[in-house]
């Protein structure tokens, strides 16, 4: 319930403290990967706010008043945590960002553009339109994927040197993406997935499958 929820971020935000004459608190916005979108401010009003509405929420100094990312744009942030530093005098909200990204310039960050996995996974997926290149050939094979994934994966496991282990590597999370845009799915859910596996019991003998 809302009662509920308003006291407990009131106990959150009276741990927090600041020295800045507007009371504000420095706040860093990242994505689900920890990568820095940008720098914001907040206060016990936006807190709350971005809590009860799932959503990014911080405050304007320029309007002093409580604005939502995306709220216009289009380009939202969904809430997934709040965190306090060591000194408690700033937070970090851990969003998941709607295109084309955290920035009014329409860039992922405020910094510039991601060359992370999540951006390029998403530049093959805008690729499924271009008729004319290889990445839509195979979006549109599956058996010239599968033979790829397979090829590319023994080559990987085969590799000699750091330096044909990263090319290989590389040639795996290429046609790996390209596999997950197939399916329509993005990091988010395979990150997960990998961490609700983190630290579980091994169910499985680890050795390959034997084909009948």
């Amino acid at each position: 319930c809302i009662d509920s929820v308003e006291t407990w971020v009131n106990a959150f935000c009276d741990m927090l403290r600041t020295d800045r004459e507007d009371g504000l608190w420095p706040t860093v916005v990242v994505n689900e990967y920890g990568v820095a979108l940008g720098l914001v401010y907040s206060n016990r009003e936006s807190c709350l706010q971005a809590v009860l509405r799932g959503k990014g929420v911080y405050w304007s100094r320029s309007r002093n008043e409580l604005w939502e990312k995306g709220e216009t744009s289009g380009a939202t942030s969904e809430l997934q945590s709040i965190r306090m530093d060591c000194d408690r005098d700033a937070l970090r909200f851990t969003v998941r960002q709607q295109p084309p990204g955290f920035c009014h310039l329409e860039t992922a960050t405020c910094f510039g553009e991601l060359g992370d996995l999540p951006t390029i996974q998403r530049w093959i997926t805008r690729r499924a339109v271009d008729s004319q290149g290889y990445t839509f050939r195979l979006l549109n094979d599956p058996a010239l994927l599968r033979s790829k994934l397979l090829e590319e994966a023994g080559e990987l496991a085969d590799a000699a040197t750091p330096a044909d282990a990263i090319w290989e590597a590389a040639d795996v999370l290429y046609f790996t993406m390209v596999a997950m845009s197939r399916h329509g799915i993005d990091f988010e859910p395979v990150v997960r997935e990998l961490r609700r596996r983190t630290g579980q019991l091994i169910r499985r003998s680890g050795d390959a499958k034997q084909k009948t």
